[in-house]
């Protein structure tokens, strides 16, 4: 499915298409300079795919607030168990939802052009071809409007007498030489990945128009009368051609096309309005790294559950040129505790006062960093050819070591934990019949061999609930062991049941 982060990468392409389609409407749409304006074009679909992966780090580390909150347990959280009676409500995740008809969307367009892609290719198997100047011509049956796509031109040149075959000609030849397929296919595929966005599909309207206003100059300008040129524009009418994937010779409406052959020459003076493109752009990364720290400041500011008397340490885990760096594993010495860094190379732990953090990755030196209150920690990794900035530190853990956080977390073989739990378990008759609810928090240990082990209550709620919830997590089958540094090592995990009833259960109601 759609990760959090494609869906901020994707909301940062679809900002950028906005402004940039305003942009372009505002001061290039009326100007003559068709060629900067393609250019412009696709510079714009280009950095609005690649503004967003522009991440820079700059000013000084804000410090951090936490709320503090009391926990009487400190492990893998795994999903709240929902237990009902008599069963288990089935709950339908609508961001998942969202996410399958937001692809399902893009499936349908991208088969679209694959389908108009195809009916291309049977026209080049079974149709007659010609050449001219160097072009290949694909001579087409019935009442069909030329077209061409990429470097093949399609005609039927019964229809048309010498004078109107030879603008046409002229005009397709312009498409195949600059290469216009290659635009409309760019916009095409990328209204398939973008189509919730207006935008998007506007700017592709615009490459279409700015094609042929290409186009039709080229004619213009090779000496054929501008006002028959128009006339004859006119006076042809076509049906559709085989497919909205190619340059058609009447694809835009001719009141625009026929403006912009009659317009005056916009002074070279108005070039200087392309030069704005630069602090656009400018401005959509410095945007994109603002949006970055609001998301940073709302992660630090969420309540963590700690112990008491414990302090919360966060910071940032870079590599030699400053770029984050994520799987980190950020562990508190001589313990097996920690945590890995997210895809910003980010980390967030709950540690004791004198605290020193032990960071390691393949391919870097182990760092040895104290915690200091107070502090946003910003950690640099180097290469293990380079000089360590901090003292080196090597940290094996004992067979008897229980981790929290490993390189590879166990799996469980059985698909969802809280589907496994949701089905096997049973609410208490007893437990109904006496109106008893409440969360039950199961601690368990994965062994090095995958078995489930150590079962116990870390938070208890009433002995027939307990019960029920040891059971249950006793009988899980074996899952695939956690491995640190390539070594099967044992992983502590903690399920929340939660026995909830819709209302009381009464005894003569249960013995119906």
């Amino acid at each position: 499915m759609i990760t959090n982060a494609t869906w901020i990468y994707l909301i940062k392409v679809n900002i950028a298409l906005v402004v940039f389609y305003l942009f372009y409407r505002l001061l290039f749409s009326r100007d003559t300079f068709f060629t900067f304006r393609r250019v412009y074009l696709l510079a714009s679909l280009t950095l609005a795919c690649l503004y967003p992966m522009f991440l820079f780090s700059f000013g000084e580390d804000q410090k951090v607030v936490i709320h503090h909150a009391i926990a009487q347990y400190a492990s893998n959280l795994l999903p709240e168990v929902a237990v009902g009676a008599p069963s288990v409500p089935v709950e339908i995740n609508v961001f998942d939802v969202l996410c399958l008809g937001y692809l399902g969307v893009v499936i349908f367009l991208l088969g679209r052009i694959m389908i108009q892609v195809f009916s291309i290719f049977q026209l080049l198997k079974k149709r007659s071809r010609a050449v001219c100047f160097s072009t290949p011509i694909i001579l087409l049956k019935g009442e069909v409007a030329p077209f061409s796509f990429f470097k093949w031109i399609f005609i039927n040149p019964s229809l048309y007498e010498s004078n109107d075959l030879q603008e046409i000609m002229m005009h397709e030849k312009t498409h195949v030489d600059q290469y216009h397929s290659l635009d409309v296919m760019v916009s095409e595929l990328l209204c398939t990945l973008f189509w919730i966005n207006p935008a998007m599909w506007l700017l592709k309207g615009e490459i279409r128009r700015n094609l042929e206003f290409l186009a039709d100059k080229r004619v213009v300008n090779s000496g054929i009368d501008r006002k028959a040129y128009q006339y004859h524009l006119l006076r042809l009418s076509h049906p559709s051609a085989a497919a909205q994937i190619v340059n058609k010779f009447n694809v835009t409406p001719l009141k625009k096309r026929i403006m912009m052959m009659n317009k005056k020459r916009t002074s070279k003076m108005g070039l200087l309005k392309y030069a704005l493109l630069f602090p656009v752009v400018a401005l959509l990364v410095l945007s994109s790294n603002v949006q970055a720290v609001v998301y940073q400041g709302d992660y630090r500011d969420t309540v963590i559950l700690v112990d008491k008397g414990k302090l919360i340490v966060s910071g940032t885990v870079v590599d030699q040129y400053n770029r984050a760096l994520r799987g980190v594993s950020v562990l508190i010495k001589n313990t097996a505790e920690g945590t890995h860094t997210g895809w910003d190379g980010k980390f967030m732990l709950a540690v004791d006062k004198g605290t020193e953090l032990v960071f390691s990755h393949a391919g870097k030196k182990n760092m040895l960093v104290p915690v200091k209150v107070g502090d946003r920690m910003r950690v640099r990794m180097l290469d293990d050819t380079s000089l360590p900035m901090v003292r080196e530190l090597e940290y094996e853990g004992s067979d008897s070591d229980i981790f929290q956080v490993v390189e590879d977390m166990p799996q469980f073989l059985g698909g969802s934990v809280q589907k496994y739990v949701a089905q096997h378990i049973k609410y208490p008759k007893e437990a109904m019949e006496k109106n008893i609810q409440g969360k039950v928090f199961v601690q368990f240990i994965i062994s090095k061999t995958g078995e489930v082990t150590d079962v116990k209550v870390a938070r208890a709620v009433h002995p027939l609930l307990d019960a029920e919830a040891i059971r249950v997590v006793q009988e899980m089958p074996n899952w695939k062991p956690g491995t640190q540094r390539g070594k099967a090592v044992r992983v502590s995990y903690t399920v929340p049941i939660n026995f909830q009833l819709q209302e009381p259960v009464s005894k003569e109601v249960e013995k119906k």
